[in-house]
């Protein structure tokens, strides 16, 4: 019996009719045998398959299990707005919203697999529901945070050429004033109540689509998402990810950091343009967990206590920032009956507060820490002893090591920076690839007879002597001498 689930496991997520392509229902496997299944993946114990796209070989699946009876009587999605106004929907009623936005950006917007929409939304769920629409169809979404300027958004929108946008009011204007300027832009989509000139009114159309629409048939490799790095050292650079380096990367994190199981409600008040909020998705979804959502308009720390004691949150992740919050309030004050694991991530947690919270709550809080690059790659997990300072142990599957500047593991003791190794097997939850950065090298009359490929040997080695190895230039560079004898510069 536990050989033929296990197989009906492994066909559910590599078949499906072609995994992604019009499809029966999912078969009703057990979803202790499905989780197992996905665990192992990201374990590194099974390969990844062909064909996945978490739309259909995820939250469909756990939409025939709660049809089943297989799931507890639990939310996959609660959003509140501090005012009274809620949002609930079970994984079915996130399958029927997402299967008529999918129908809004194939229809009325024209977007194919491949094509690229920014979603730029506060914490509504407009912001779920296209995600989850944008993997239906194959279309690449590019989220970027509410606080964007004018210059930022067209940046962003010339360089990824995204054909499409959705926002709120707040944004439309500054869309509008350089929009212009992007001709890759073809539909904007508005989040409102009102009407907006040049802009189609995404409700009114959600209102009207149709709940039927097949799912598009990806491959693991192909792209999901692009995120922009936060441009510390530079323009922001994209940074892609695959339907499997997030769709099955965030399995084991969800169970082993996170700690979730199908009954428990995750709130994450992080910003919908960060990639924390891709992981809350990811991870609290393959588990079957909740993913709760406070509009927060502005972001308060008697909101979120008052929140924690009305609502039933089990989980809670805020970054460190939030926590000093937080502790500065008198929270003897407050009754948190659900609450039973804390997270923390994206800087660094002062040791002073996570023993100040500890002493007031009794709960511990668990520190994380990952890039715009990767998945989790070390953690605090539930269950270990935690060291005031430290980030834990690796996530799986990253080995993880402290590396001298020539990328030698360092002994304990040792400073150094922190390695992640890619070879001989590249992590199947590492990102893609950056995708804006190239360069363009005029060979000087000296240098015009040398042998192209030596040339781009001592091209890349500069390259790898200048920064970090990982770097080098790699594609195209026959091109450029190539072009270079054609008389293009």
């Amino acid at each position: 019996m536990r050989l033929w689930l296990r197989g009906l496991v492994l066909q559910a997520l590599r078949n499906f009719r072609g995994v992604c392509g019009v499809h029966g229902p999912p078969p009703p496997v057990p979803a202790p045998q499905i989780m197992a299944t996905w665990e192992a993946i990201n374990l590194g114990k099974k390969p990844v398959p062909e064909y996945f796209n978490f739309a259909h070989d995820v939250l469909d699946v756990w939409s025939q299990l709660e049809k089943d009876g297989h799931r507890p009587l639990n939310p996959a999605f609660w959003w509140v707005d501090g005012t009274g106004a809620e949002v609930k929907w079970s994984f079915e009623e996130l399958g029927e919203q997402s299967r008529k936005a999918a129908n809004v950006l194939g229809g009325a917007c024209g977007l194919q697999p491949g094509d690229r929409m920014m979603l730029v939304l506060p914490r509504l769920p407009e912001w779920w529901l296209i995600s989850v629409a944008c993997m239906r169809t194959g279309v690449v979404m590019i989220p970027g945070v509410t606080q964007l300027t004018e210059k930022d958004l067209k940046y962003r929108l010339q360089i990824s050429r995204a054909k499409s946008i959705i926002t709120t009011n707040s944004l439309a204007p500054h869309v509008d004033a350089i929009s212009a300027d992007c001709p890759s832009l073809q539909t904007k989509l508005l989040v409102s109540d009102s009407s907006r000139p040049g802009w189609m009114n995404f409700k009114e159309l959600l209102r009207e689509a149709s709940t039927g629409h097949n799912c598009v048939r990806t491959k693991s490799r192909d792209t999901l998402a692009i995120y922009f790095t936060s441009g510390t050292t530079g323009n922001p650079k994209m940074v892609e990810h695959s339907q499997s380096s997030y769709g099955l990367g965030f399995v084991a994190s969800g169970r082993r950091w996170v700690a979730l199981t199908e009954s428990d409600i995750f709130w994450n008040t992080t910003d919908t343009g960060w990639v924390k909020a891709a992981w809350t998705l990811f991870s609290a979804w393959a588990n079957g967990a909740c993913i709760f959502v406070h509009e927060l308009p502005q972001v308060g720390a008697k909101v979120i206590l008052n929140t924690l004691t009305k609502f039933p949150v089990t989980t809670l992740c805020c970054v460190p920032t939030i926590f000093r919050l937080l502790v500065q309030e008198d929270l003897t004050r407050y009754s948190f009956q659900s609450l039973r694991h804390c997270l923390t991530g994206g800087e660094a947690l002062n040791p002073d507060v996570r023993e100040k919270w500890k002493s007031q709550t009794g709960l511990e809080l668990h520190e994380g820490y990952g890039q715009s690059e990767t998945v989790l790659i070390c953690a605090n997990l539930r269950g270990m002893m935690i060291k005031s300072g430290s980030m834990g142990k690796a996530s799986p599957p990253y080995d993880v090591q402290i590396v001298d500047d020539e990328g030698k593991v360092l002994p304990p003791g040792e400073e150094g920076s922190v390695g992640v190794r890619v070879r001989p097997t590249r992590p199947f939850c590492f990102f893609n690839c950056y995708l804006v950065v190239k360069a363009f090298v005029v060979l000087s009359p000296a240098y015009s007879s040398h042998d192209p490929e030596a040339l781009i040997r001592e091209l890349q080695d500069h390259v790898k002597r200048m920064t970090a190895p990982y770097k080098y230039p790699r594609k195209n560079c026959q091109r450029l001498f190539l072009e270079r004898s054609k008389g293009v510069n």
